[in-house]
């Protein structure tokens, strides 16, 4: 265990660095996590998921626009959703931006269909710094929050350990009825 921690303070801002270059939040959110337990400082962290998660887009940007040839293939496959995010970029322009951040799936789409429309390159780069450098601050500080805040809860927990299973129990039961309800009703 004190290996895996010895190896994660050591890579653990490089392996964020190429998380979030794909755009996955999770790499934050576990360095908001880490650092509030100390083993990480959370200010770095997110610096390197913000500069990660610009080179990322800037890339995808770039790619688009100068290796259409590549990517032909992928966006052929996904015409309609190209078309759709099209649209809403000549609609929403920054704001979508913004927002695709926070959409899986639509992280890598954005970036792409900007590269191979007439979008401008270095606008698309200005507010794209500016809600990468939001977005890790939001992720890194929620990560950061959400783990003392579980600390705490678990802290106050460990008192009644029946609590735990009897809670899970409760989530479990929940889904499943969830799930007949969604089920029962995909049949009328």
């Amino acid at each position: 265990m004190q290996e895996m921690i010895s190896n994660l303070e050591t890579y653990g801002y490089i392996f964020l660095f190429f998380y979030s270059f794909g755009g996955g939040f999770v790499g934050i959110v576990a360095a908001g996590v880490i650092s509030a337990l100390g083993k990480m400082d959370l200010t770095l962290s997110i610096v390197i998921a913000s500069l990660g998660n610009i080179a990322g887009s800037t890339l995808l940007v770039y790619l688009g626009r100068y290796q259409k040839k590549d990517f032909q293939k992928y966006l052929q496959k996904h015409r309609r959703k190209v078309a759709l995010v099209h649209i809403w970029l000549k609609r929403y322009g920054i704001l979508l931006i913004f927002v695709n951040k926070y959409i899986y799936g639509f992280k890598t789409l954005l970036p792409l269909v900007v590269g191979v429309s007439k979008y401008p390159f270095v606008k698309f780069s200005i507010w794209n710094t500016l809600a990468s450098v939001i977005w890790g601050v939001a992720m890194g500080f929620g990560g950061f929050f959400a783990s003392n805040l579980a600390i705490r809860i678990f802290e106050r927990i460990k008192d009644y350990p029946y609590v735990m299973p009897l809670g899970f129990a409760c989530i479990v039961g929940l889904i499943l009825i969830v799930m007949k309800f969604k089920a029962k009703n995909r049949k009328s």
